[in-house]
This record gives C-alpha cells, structure tokens and sequence, in this order.
C-alpha cells in the first residue's frame, strides 16, 4: 500500500502497516531489467533508488548499532564501483534512475569515496544523499550536491558514540562553507541516549542546531523482529507536531510511516517501519520481487538488505557476467562503461564516455559524453554491440 496525504483532514492516526500482497501487485506495475533478469519491485517507487553500500568499516562504536556484526565482511573497491556503475547505468537506459544514497559503514572511511560521488554526480540524480557519523566532514568531495544525513543522536554524544568527537555547529557551519551545494540533515534515533529523553530534551537539540543544518529526521531504533512500530517518546513527538506544528505530508508505504512537519522555523521528519513483517513476507515470496535495491561492499548486488537473500549480481561468479565493452565510433576517448547484451532487435540507451559524433552501425547518434542519458539509443540490430 502505498499513501501519500498532504491534506491534515486525511491524515491517518493509526496507519496499518503491512504486505498486502493485493495493494503490491497493483503498486508494481512495471518490470525492470538488471543483469539480463526480470524483476518486479515491492513498489514502483523503489525502482528509482540505489543504495550503495560502499564499506561495512566504521569508526565509530554505537551501542545499538545493528551492522556491527558486518564490520570484517569482504570489501572490495574496485567490484563495488564496477557493480555500482553498471546498476546505475542499466537503471538509467530504461528510465528508472533517479535517486541514490551512500551509507555504511561510514562512508569517510571507505578509501574511494572520491571516485563513487565522481561516478554518481556523472549520472545527474534528482536526489543523492550520504550518511554519516560526522566524525569526517571534510573527506567528503567539495563537489557532492546532494544530503549529508549525520547520524546524531544526542545533544552530548559521548555516551552513544565512546568518542571524544563531536558535530557541533562551527563543524557544521564549516562543511557547508566548503559544500556549498550541500544540505544537511540531522538524523536521531530516539531511545538510545541518556540527553534525549524528554519531548523538552528534543526541543533543546532542535533550537541548538536549526541555525546551521536544514532540517531534523527522527524515528525508532531499527529492530529486525521488532513489530511494535512506534515508541512512546516518538509518539509523544508526534502529537507535539501534529498539535503545534504545520503539518507537510504522511507517506505510508507497506511497512514503513514518512510524517513531515515544520516546527519552530525548520522541517522536522518521524518515521517508524514494522521489520518484523518485511522480513516475514520476503521470507515467503517469489524471488523475483525485490524489497529495493542494493550494492553492496563487495560489489554484490541484492534486492534486500540481507546480502545472502534476493541476489542479482555476484562480481565473483563470472559465468554470469554477460557485459560487453561498447568502443564508441566517433568517440573522442573509448567508453569504459559496460553494456548489457540484449535480444536482437531490442532497443537500449548508452551513456558513452566523451562521445560527440554519431556510432557506426547504430539507429540514432550517442550524444552527452556519459551524462544525461534519455536521449541516446542505439538499435543493436541482432548484432553485437561492440561494433558500436
């Protein structure tokens, strides 16, 4: 199911979450192609965003953290921009990219965050964001325009984080003189800090830090079997803002609530999700539908968070590897990008590296030198595209 309410009158005061296998297979109307496979996603929405990955290394030691079990999982760099270049790619040839966000881990650790916002920017998202710790600002290219989501989740972070650390504002006010094209936001998880236990605990984090960041995210602490959907500090955040703030929007989708709120001069987000029934339902379904999509460290790409569930591309199983390099006639250098082989007679689109001229060979010209691709396809004719 999925709801989008702008209008307070319809808000819903206690929105159900679950799979409806019905409201899915209606939300699911399109089928997307990855890896030469077929697919069809819990919610077309989903179709639109990657999440990449990039390091389960992180140089923090949260209490409640639940990916630390994953810190000595393989990395590997070079798959992971690989894997990452080529779902961006095929996502973008059929139309479907629009959105995607670096996680972790922590992504100031991974040694190649340079080249991944590189990769990304070169694909012109809508919406791209990174989360963080906060701990290094700075290593984040001056060149990123999207979110920085700084996971802070008290007003003196000692205690959850056993760091001397800290994101404070001059921090904060200094990455955004450096990223003048970023916005920030502050992410908190309620219930895992010994400051911020109050709904007047909450209203002094909001006033201390609205002056330099664009807006506040909070919501549960993610439990996979958890079913309880809201604690009772969240729920009393929510009534403060749906009584005293403007209310923007509620977004229900299948097992997850997005409320948006502006509150005290700034824009304030809850959330809350019922894992226990994602987890239930991917455990019962069809492969062939994905929760979202993901790359993972190691350049796995999977259609659930659990790596070992909803596999799509193993860079180590190479038998499967159906990628065929497109050398761009015309091209001012070659393309090092990858194309899917397709069936004869099908019709795909090439973001080529540096093209300016027409491709030999081909129905249409490749045009915009790797960047926006919706106006390039090439007909492969039943012929193998590296003629191309």
């Amino acid at each position: 199911m999925f709801k989008r309410i702008i209008d307070k009158k319809d808000f819903i005061q206690d929105p159900i979450l679950e799979m409806n296998e019905q409201e899915i297979e209606k939300a699911s109307t399109d089928k997307i192609v990855l890896f030469d496979k077929e697919y069809r996603m819990y919610s077309d929405e989903w179709k639109h965003h990657v999440h990449i990955k990039c390091t389960d290394r992180c140089d923090a030691n949260c209490a409640f953290c639940i990916e630390k079990s994953e810190r000595n999982n393989p990395q590997n760099a070079k798959n992971l921009l690989h894997s990452t270049g080529e779902v961006l790619l095929q996502l973008a040839m059929q139309g479907h990219l629009k959105t995607v966000s670096i996680t972790g881990g922590e992504p100031t650790v991974f040694v190649n965050i340079k080249e991944l916002v590189n990769l990304v920017n070169s694909f012109h998202v809508k919406l791209f964001s990174i989360n963080t710790n906060g701990r290094f600002l700075k290593k984040i290219p001056t060149n990123f325009n999207g979110w920085v989501n700084i996971s802070k989740h008290s007003i003196d972070d000692r205690d959850v984080f056993n760091r001397s650390y800290f994101v404070d504002s001059p921090n904060i006010i200094s990455f955004k003189k450096n990223h003048p094209n970023a916005k920030v936001r502050l992410q908190c998880v309620l219930g895992v800090s010994n400051d911020m236990k109050t709904l007047e605990d909450i209203i002094e984090f909001i006033v201390k830090y609205r002056g330099c960041v664009d807006d506040f995210s909070f919501r549960n602490l993610i439990i996979e079997d958890d079913e309880s959907h809201i604690n009772d500090l969240l729920l009393d955040l929510r009534n403060l803002m749906f009584n005293h703030g403007e209310f923007v929007e509620q977004v229900i989708q299948d097992y997850y609530v997005y409320e948006t709120y502006n509150f005290l001069g700034t824009c304030v987000t809850l959330s809350w999700s019922n894992m226990k029934e994602l987890k239930e339902y991917n455990e019962s379904h069809d492969s062939n539908f994905l929760e979202e999509i993901i790359v993972h460290p190691d350049g796995m790409v999977t259609g659930s968070w659990n790596k070992k569930s909803l596999i799509i591309y193993d860079p180590e199983d190479r038998s499967k590897d159906s990628f065929i390099e497109c050398k761009g006639v015309g091209c001012k250098n070659p393309c090092k990008r990858h194309i899917s082989k397709q069936s004869p007679s099908s019709v795909i689109s090439c973001a080529a590296d540096s093209c300016s001229s027409s491709v030999d060979s081909c129905s249409s010209s490749v045009d915009s030198c790797g960047h926006s691709v919706s106006s390039c396809s090439i007909d492969t004719c039943g012929t193998s595209i590296s003629s191309c």
